[in-house]
């Protein structure tokens, strides 16, 4: 009987993370079709990310609010049904306003759906008590990898993106009947009692930790997302179905990674993966960066993947466990300061792509994922700052 219950609430919470995976992975996987449609230069495609950013964030702020006026729950199966909707509107954009505009409806949606999915996904590792936020994050790997698979076959096939978000969004709709009614219970994931006590409180240092760290991730898998097409595509030479591959390719392994990622944090500390985890990334990066070649540099995301996969389970898991803070609270503050990652540094690659050359630029994640390998060391068993 737990079991069962534990695995319906794991497969309905699955669905939320998948679901903003695939719409990501889509809108960056056709990017360069949608550039292409909208007659935009890089300067603009940098516009178009921040106020996709700026929106996200917007969102994010308004997430923790919304919660605990009206439930994870309630606020979850809102901001998921617009997601599906918005994204192939966005589509429709014939000018970088436009789609300026289609953006921010998606990154609202976004943003307020991502605070809601970890807030439950943390309640069930605490009412269950088992490790599964990991497992949580992998379907959002999962959603990216249908996301950037099915861009590629339907980009080899010329359909447009409006058509291939429409296709991708129904398959989405047609199981969500499915998992709405298996979603955790209000009283599991807001605790109301709190909320109003806590409303202007300053967060514990621990959880700013953990989303200052999670900030330099979320902007290393950005670059990834919002750029490595561009970047095969422009420098390395390789065709719009190859350069497609990336943000797939990526997530497979992220996806693949995270599958273990709970096993191996009951045989190894957090350290230690946090740490290993970022010398892989930054292996990867630099492969990207200076090995000739598109399925040397494919090779090099896979291995970004692999290794970025780990680190923000590790920050969400354990900054909802931080003593003196919600679940909620601490989902929306780590999402708030990671997400706020998205909101310069993609955008800011644009800017330099544009006065210096995108390779140049991408040296900024480069540098980023040599950050985490410092930032690991917060992490390290012993350390009082990493305790929670």
């Amino acid at each position: 009987m737990r079991w069962t219950a534990l695995a319906r609430a794991k497969a309905a919470c699955a669905y939320f993370f998948i679901v903003p995976g695939v719409v990501y992975a889509l809108f960056t996987s056709r990017l360069p079709a949608l550039k292409e449609q909208i007659s935009a230069n890089e300067a603009e495609i940098g516009f178009i990310l921040l106020t996709f950013g700026f929106s996200g964030l917007f969102g994010l702020v308004l997430s923790a609010p919304l919660i605990r006026r009206f439930t994870s729950r309630l606020v979850l199966r809102v901001s998921s049904l617009t997601l599906l909707c918005s994204l192939p509107l966005a589509a429709l954009a014939t000018s970088p306003l436009t789609l300026a505009a289609g953006c921010i409806f998606v990154g609202l949606s976004t943003g307020i759906a991502d605070v809601a999915m970890n807030t439950q996904a943390i309640e069930v590792e605490k009412h269950y008590s088992v490790r599964c936020l990991a497992f949580m994050h992998a379907g959002y790997g999962l959603g990216g990898l249908l996301g950037s698979l099915s861009a590629a076959v339907l980009a080899a096939l010329g359909m447009s993106p409006f058509w291939n978000f429409v296709l991708l969004m129904g398959i989405m709709a047609v199981f969500r009947p499915l998992v709405v009614t298996h979603m955790q219970e209000d009283s599991l994931t807001v605790p109301r009692e709190e909320g109003p006590k806590r409303a202007f409180a300053l967060p514990p240092l621990f959880v700013i930790l953990c989303g200052l760290v999670a900030g330099c991730d979320y902007a290393s898998e950005g670059s990834v997302g919002e750029w490595g097409a561009l970047f095969l595509f422009s420098v390395k030479g390789a065709s719009e179905q190859t350069a497609a591959l990336v943000y797939g390719v990526f997530s497979l392994s992220a996806v693949a990674c995270r599958l273990v990622t709970d096993v191996l944090r009951t045989h190894f500390d957090d350290f230690h993966i946090i740490f290993y985890g970022s010398l892989v990334a930054v292996g990867g990066m630099a492969t990207v960066l200076f090995v000739p070649g598109a399925f040397l540099t494919l090779a090099g995301y896979a291995c970004m993947g692999c290794g970025l996969a780990p680190i923000v389970p590790i920050l969400f898991s354990r900054a909802g466990s931080c003593p003196g803070v919600s679940a909620s609270e601490a989902s929306a503050v780590v999402s708030v300061l990671a997400y706020s990652s998205l909101l310069l540094f993609p955008p800011l690659i644009g800017v330099l792509a544009h006065a210096y050359g995108l390779r140049t630029a991408l040296m900024l994640p480069l540098l980023l994922c040599c950050l985490l390998v410092a930032a690991s060391f917060l992490f390290k068993p012993g350390a009082g700052r990493a305790r929670g």
